[in-house]
This record gives C-alpha cells, sequence and structure tokens, in this order.
C-alpha cells in the first residue's frame, strides 16, 4: 500500500485568548433550533467563503487561496519496486471555486456533514523530486510539477463535544473528522524528467496523463489528507474562539 503524507505550513495554532468572539460581521448565525438548519447554513456558508477564502487574521484564518502547503509525499512499495514522490513548497490555487452544497447538521447527537463541488478546478504548483516506478515504467526527475484536478466533490464530516472553558462558556471542539473526495479528471506536467531528455520526458507525461486515474489513487490521499487538515485546523481556530451559543444560538 501507499504511504502518503501532507504538511501544512500555512495555518498556525493559537490557544491563548482573553475573551470569546462574536461570529465575523460576514457570518450569520443559525439558530440551532431552525428546522430550516441544513438550509441555512448552507446559504450563510456560500455568502462567507469569498468573505473569507484570502485570510481574516483576527480569527486565525490564512490566506486559503493560494493555500501554502509545505510538502504532498508518497511512497509506495517497498524498496525494490515502487514509487518515491515528493513536491514541496506547494501552492494550491482554486479552493475559492468551492461551491457549498448541502448540510446535514445533526447537533443533538453532535454530528456534521458538509457537502462542495468545485467544477472549475483546483491547482497544485510545486517543485517536485521523483524516482522509483510508475505502473511499469522507471521514473526520475526533479523540477517544476503542476497537477490539476476538475469536477472535485468533496464530503467533509465532524464529530464534536461541548468543552466548558474557563469564561463559563461552552465551546465546540472537533473529537473526530474525515474528508471523502472524488475527482472528475486529472491532469499531470513534470518539467526536467530523465534530467530534461524531452522526448523520454513528453512521452512520460502523456503516459502519465493516459493513466491519470490510476496515478489520483496513489497520490489523491495526500491531497485530501492536505484538504482534510485545512477544514479540520479552520473549524478548530474559529470554535475556539466562539462559543457554541453564539455560532448556534438558541434562538
Amino acid at each position: 500500500g501507499a504511504m502518503w503524507t501532507a504538511q501544512i505550513l500555512a495555518i498556525v495554532f493559537v490557544t491563548t485568548t482573553s475573551s470569546a468572539l462574536k461570529l465575523p460581521s460576514y457570518i450569520k448565525a443559525c439558530s440551532r433550533n431552525d428546522p430550516q438548519l441544513n438550509e441555512c447554513v448552507v446559504k450563510q456558508g456560500r455568502a462567507a467563503i469569498p468573505k473569507f477564502i484570502h485570510g481574516d487574521p483576527k480569527y486565525r484564518v490564512p490566506n486559503l487561496d493560494p493555500l501554502d502547503i509545505e510538502e504532498l509525499s508518497v511512497r509506495q512499495g517497498t524498496r525494490q519496486v515502487g514509487l518515491n514522490l515528493v513536491i514541496r513548497q506547494c501552492k494550491l490555487h482554486g479552493l475559492s471555486n468551492a461551491v457549498f452544497t448541502a448540510a446535514r447538521m445533526d447537533l443533538k447527537k453532535r454530528h456534521v456533514e458538509w457537502d462542495f463541488i468545485n467544477t472549475k478546478g483546483l491547482e497544485i504548483l510545486g517543485k517536485y523530486n521523483i524516482s522509483g516506478q510508475v505502473l511499469i515504467l522507471p521514473i526520475t526527475g526533479s523540477g517544476d510539477a503542476n497537477i490539476t484536478i476538475t469536477g472535485l466533490t468533496i464530503t467533509y464530516k465532524y464529530d464534536f463535544e461541548l468543552v466548558k472553558k474557563s469564561d463559563g462558556k461552552e465551546y465546540t471542539n472537533l473529537t473526530t473528522s474525515e474528508l471523502l473526495f472524488d475527482i472528475g479528471h486529472a491532469y499531470f506536467h513534470l518539467d526536467n524528467l530523465f534530467n530534461g531528455e524531452k522526448l523520454l520526458g513528453d512521452n512520460m507525461n502523456i503516459f502519465l496523463n493516459e493513466n491519470w486515474k490510476d496515478l489520483v489513487q496513489e497520490f489523491g490521499p495526500a491531497v485530501g489528507s492536505a484538504l482534510g487538515e485545512v477544514f479540520r485546523r479552520l473549524l478548530t481556530n474559529i470554535h475556539g474562539l466562539v462559543p457554541y451559543d453564539v455560532v448556534y444560538p438558541p434562538t
């Protein structure tokens, strides 16, 4: 099986907070007793995305488009046969194209699910280093990588608990979270494969794109875990600052 990891630099935890914050002005709270809570969350979420996508320091939200990712890596198979791919200093462009499509809010069971689609696509740019075998062919190289993903659908699920802090107010604490995603198509371009031997490099890029589905199975989980970590940290940061009764007031 593949070992994959993603490290994200951009989002820093700061746990010191002197007092509870209100919601940002661009997010309207949804009453937790609203019979149309799911619809309310989607409506308010859609309105908020363009407002915070480029960061909001007061709520510890970094710039998300482009999002800085320190490293995406895939290590697959044994030492004799396998693939080593690392992409460093990544910039992920296109999260602002995400459209919030549905929410399933079960606040009594403390379980939340959100769906997003990104029809315009995501672009990952970075410095790659690759060695080993991809499918059946030997591959080696380092240089600029471009991976473009279109037709992306995402479901983010999380469970939470309420924790009372020293100010006497209850705050949301994520206990588990999971990101599921599906890809319509992925396009790969790796510059400078095989030490810049153009013919070999061009043929390998054609091969990679003909076999994009197999590559996504290898590389997808690293991208998915990076996106999942973004969601988790954002929610943790905001929920750590804004009390539960402010996010989902009783009336």
